[in-house]
């Protein structure tokens, strides 16, 4: 039952974001948000490592490699993904995300932590289709009503770029200094860079214009999302395999889809699902051959690679 409970809150933490975004990026402007956001969870990853009495210094050779990787989770991505989210619509988000573990794969054979497989090939192409599927409606009706969406979506696809970008860069330095240290390292720099555009948007927020629903959509962003995912993440994969938990958890899209319509009244367009049905098919497949080429790396008692965990930021 632990094990069920786990997967479901995680599960639904990750559908949820989109939907929490949607909400509170229309009572707080979505360049503060980013900073409150990340601001509040780096506080509090900085207070476990203080209370774990982890030592934050890092060698010189990584201080580029931090400020790239603070740089594109947080000033880039936020911007990206809050600014997107509210221009576009959340299961448009859903969809995009869950392309994130391929991208972090197309990004590792650059970085060379991976190898190129041409199997591949056929399920990273049913993925773009899907995804040029989503963007073609409002791309025709970009001098309509599509045009905000469609810049929202483009917004959203460099937010799914920069957060698998952050996941492939992060990989050597996850496993030179843990999970935990290389994360609030990366926080932090991303934190002191994004001042200057807070201090800059602040006067933008009124906190009395904001609703139950929207510090609700904070505290899941924030708390849930950015500060507890990792620790109950790291928490689950000792009762699960992380394959096997990022296989379940990839279903998150699929609720986002659901509760976007419910809650937040959505349409689905034909094209819409279409789209979301090819790539989700394109994403699964290439996770499968994934799962398949560590199980034979298994039985051959070959080291498997180092992993990194995928959460929706």
């Amino acid at each position: 039952m632990k094990k069920i409970l786990l997967v479901a809150f995680l599960t639904f933490a990750a559908a949820f974001t989109p939907i929490a975004a949607k909400y509170t990026v229309a009572q707080i402007s979505p360049l503060s948000l980013a900073f409150l956001r990340f601001g509040l969870a780096t506080a509090l990853l900085l207070l476990v490592c203080a209370h774990r009495k982890v030592n934050l210094k890092i060698e010189k050779e990584d201080y580029l490699k931090f400020l790239f990787t603070g740089f594109l989770v947080i000033p880039f991505n936020q911007i990206v993904f809050l600014v997107g989210i509210k221009l576009s619509a959340a299961s448009h988000s859903g969809v995009l995300y869950s392309c994130t573990p391929m991208i972090v794969y197309i990004c590792s054979i650059f970085l060379k932590h991976e190898k190129f497989q041409a199997k591949k090939i056929f399920t990273i192409s049913l993925t773009i289709v899907g995804i040029f599927l989503i963007f073609y409606e409002n791309i025709m009706n970009v001098h309509k009503d599509g045009h905000d969406i469609l810049i929202g979506d483009i917004l959203l696809f460099f937010a799914v770029l920069s957060f698998a970008m952050y996941l492939a860069f992060s990989k050597t330095l996850i496993v030179k200094y843990g999970s935990l240290k290389a994360q609030t390292v990366s926080f932090s720099v991303g934190s002191v860079m994004y001042i200057p555009i807070f201090l800059w948007d602040m006067h933008n927020i009124n906190f009395s214009e904001v609703n139950f629903f929207g510090w609700l959509g904070y505290f899941h962003l924030a708390i849930i999302v950015a500060f507890a995912s990792y620790f109950l993440y790291s928490y689950t994969t000792k009762f699960i395999h992380t394959s096997t938990l990022t296989t379940l958890t990839n279903m998150a899209p699929i609720f986002t889809l659901i509760f976007s319509w419910i809650l937040l009244k959505e349409s689905l367009s034909y094209f819409f699902m279409i789209g979301a049905v090819v790539t989700f098919i394109g994403v699964f497949l290439t996770q499968l051959m994934t799962m398949q080429q560590k199980n034979t790396k298994k039985q051959n008692n070959e080291p498997p690679k180092d992993q990194v965990e995928v959460t929706n930021l």
